[in-house]
């Protein structure tokens, strides 16, 4: 092809037929400057696509990250409503002055469980983004969903949680002063029951580490909304 320009050229300059030389100089110009653009369009094409791949890649990461996060968060929460109930039923039989029975072992482990619900949420697709760069994504929305979740919601769970723990965290050294503390029985059995029951301080215990859960259990339903929020996002962009 080049041989072939340069001799058209070379008859040209010979034929001295200059206009039509300039003419045809003009237009070999246009055509490499068509066959540069067209190059850069299919590069630039390229990279677009490969970029989509790895959007794609990430996406797909995060959505099953997602969606585990969601299972756990089911998980908690369904033991979270086991031991409120066990806490309420507990409450109940204090306040009636039911006499006691060995269902109350149980109730009484129960309540002090508050430590159990500080998930390790799955962020291994959250990463991969931060590493990639949130340029990746195609959607100014989608990313500010994510780093929204990631950034927000979820550090502001493990801070709730972290607070709740460090106040009525499991086996504090009180409990000792209203149970036996076994290795081989699951349940606590109280020392003195009659003074148990009549003693103020123990309710007021109860009743505040009912009330941390019931913190936590508010932003876990906060972050199981917003993370089913953004899983949608995420699985119509894959779309």
């Amino acid at each position: 092809m080049i041989k072939f320009f340069r001799h058209i050229r070379q008859n040209l300059i010979m034929e001295n037929k200059t206009t039509k030389y300039l003419k045809y100089a003009i237009g070999e110009i246009v055509l490499v400057v068509i066959g540069i653009l067209i190059a850069l369009q299919i590069n630039n094409w390229n990279e677009w696509r490969k970029d989509r791949i790895i959007e794609k890649s990430i996406l797909l990461e995060l959505e099953n990250n997602l969606e585990r996060n969601i299972a756990l968060i089911d998980i908690a929460t369904a033991e979270m409503n086991e031991i409120n109930k066990s806490t309420g039923t507990m409450i109940e039989i204090i306040a009636e002055r039911k006499p006691y029975n060995d269902t109350l072992k149980y109730h009484f482990s129960q309540f002090n469980r508050s430590g159990s619900y500080l998930l390790k949420f799955n962020t291994n697709g959250y990463e991969s983004l931060k590493n990639i760069g949130f340029e990746i994504l195609t959607s100014k929305v989608l990313k500010n969903e994510i780093l929204s979740l990631f950034e927000i919601s979820y550090p502001s769970y493990v801070q709730e949680t972290e607070v709740v723990n460090a106040t009525w965290g499991s086996n504090p050294m009180w409990m000792q002063d209203y149970f036996y503390i076994g290795p081989s029985d699951p349940g606590l059995i109280p020392l003195d029951y009659g003074s148990l029951i009549e003693d103020k301080k123990f309710m007021t215990i109860v009743r505040e580490m009912e009330g941390g859960r019931n913190r936590i259990f508010k932003v876990m339903m906060l972050c199981k909304n917003e993370t089913e929020r953004v899983l949608q996002l995420i699985k119509d962009a894959l779309q």
